[in-house]
């Protein structure tokens, strides 16, 4: 049996749900970044809004900024801000142990990606909700 055990590849199941902070949130149910927080709840994420006007989007506490986050690292960050902001959020992130930026339509600006990815941080170009399967 252990020479059994010893030609396996044991896989630990993690003891957390994975993270994202989908910044730029918005309280709106209509909008596309509000849809994004519930698609990633629905997926089994820990989600973290971030919005500096308001206090909950989809049910979920909305923290003003990147450093209010109650957490050190990210597996993920979608991104749903404008360019000047999302170059601010990059600076932001620094502190944070961050595994990939999906900067969807609208928040991809090319100088975002590019300084992430400076950053060592990998940084997509694509929309949340398509990825996720949530697009209608």
């Amino acid at each position: 049996m252990a020479e059994d055990l010893l030609n396996k590849t044991c896989r630990v199941r993690p003891t957390s749900k994975p993270t994202v902070a989908v910044i730029g949130a918005s309280p709106d149910p209509d909008r596309p970044s509000h849809k994004a927080v519930k698609a990633f709840a629905d997926a089994g994420f820990e989600v973290y809004p971030v919005n500096p006007n308001a206090t909950e989007v989809a049910g979920k506490k909305c923290y003003d900024r990147v450093a209010s986050l109650p957490v050190d690292s990210l597996d993920r960050v979608a991104l749903f801000v404008s360019g000047q902001l999302g170059m601010q959020v990059i600076d932001d992130l620094a502190h944070l142990a961050v595994g990939e930026i999906w900067a969807s339509p609208g928040a991809d600006d090319p100088a975002v990606i590019s300084k992430a990815r400076r950053m060592g941080i990998s940084a997509y170009s694509l929309c949340s909700l398509e990825m996720l399967g949530a697009a209608k």
